[in-house]
């Protein structure tokens, strides 16, 4: 898989705008739920439907499960359907600078075998270049959609424990080494795993890093897997390896998960 398979410019969309799905998943860690579909009533690209992460693209369950644990695949298939995608033709996210929840609507719907690709930069490379955008909300004939989930490799708890390649925690450093925790009800990391900060996978203006910045960030040995806090920006890193054509794992659950089962161990500071 090329940059080019993962990724789309705001140039090449623009040229393309009314073959796709395009759907706007504007969503940040914290903020009053809503919030993102505000952002996309005042103000979106035309055509986007909105793709709210909470309700579609994740569930709710125990906390053992993890705060964001992968939707149910009919969930996925009716949420998607209400918004007119039936499958037939290819789909572009988009979110905000510093955003990860386009790499995890991205994620999902390579997992459930979408062709989807990310409009890299979001929306903040969009309105760069003066595009148009328009306001309200974009009205569509719900279709309906079957999805087969299961086709991007994931890993749970059992496995992290024992992983045999590079495990990447891709949360902040002082998360990583447990000096605070502000979420999740337990500071630390999963033993053995290495911090890979998240920050390093997007640039200022929200861009992917180039093909040489991300090989140098993925020079780690044996197979790969990511877990953040929830399993949304560790999301970040499984697409930024797919445009050099490497492998991740996701561990959906990641350090919510992990860390609210008390049988699992639990290291801190600068090492695995």
């Amino acid at each position: 898989m090329a940059r080019s398979d993962v990724l789309i410019t705001s140039d090449e969309l623009h040229g393309v705008l009314d073959g796709v799905d395009l759907l706007d998943v504007r969503w940040r860690l914290g903020e009053p739920g809503g919030a993102g579909r505000d952002r996309y009533c005042e103000a979106h690209l035309p055509g986007a439907r909105f793709l709210d992460l909470e309700s579609v693209l994740t569930r709710h369950g125990e906390p053992i499960e993890g705060r964001h644990p992968l939707p149910d695949a009919d969930v996925l298939a009716r949420g998607l359907g209400e918004l007119g995608v039936d499958g037939s033709r290819p789909i572009v996210v988009y979110d905000e600078a510093g955003s990860f929840a386009a790499s995890r609507a991205w994620w999902v719907l390579r997992w459930a075998g979408l062709d989807v690709r990310v409009l890299d930069g979001g929306v903040d490379a969009w309105t760069a270049q003066n595009r148009p955008m328009t306001s309200g909300d974009t009205q569509v004939e719900p279709v309906l959609l079957q999805l087969t989930t299961g086709q991007l490799p994931t890993i749970d708890a059992d496995a992290a424990a024992v992983f045999g390649g590079t495990l990447m925690d891709a949360r902040a450093p002082e998360r990583y080494r447990g000096d605070t925790e502000p979420i999740d009800p337990v500071a630390g990391h999963i033993p053995g795993a290495v911090n890979v900060p998240v920050a390093q996978f997007f640039a200022t203006d929200g861009r992917l890093p180039e093909e040489t910045r991300l090989r140098e960030l993925l020079d780690r040995p044996g197979p790969l897997a990511a877990y953040c806090g929830s399993g949304v920006s560790a999301a970040q890193l499984v697409l930024a390896a797919a445009t050099i054509e490497r492998d991740v794992a996701l561990y959906p659950g990641s350090w919510s998960a992990w860390c609210n089962d008390p049988a699992r161990p639990v290291a801190t500071g600068e090492h695995g």
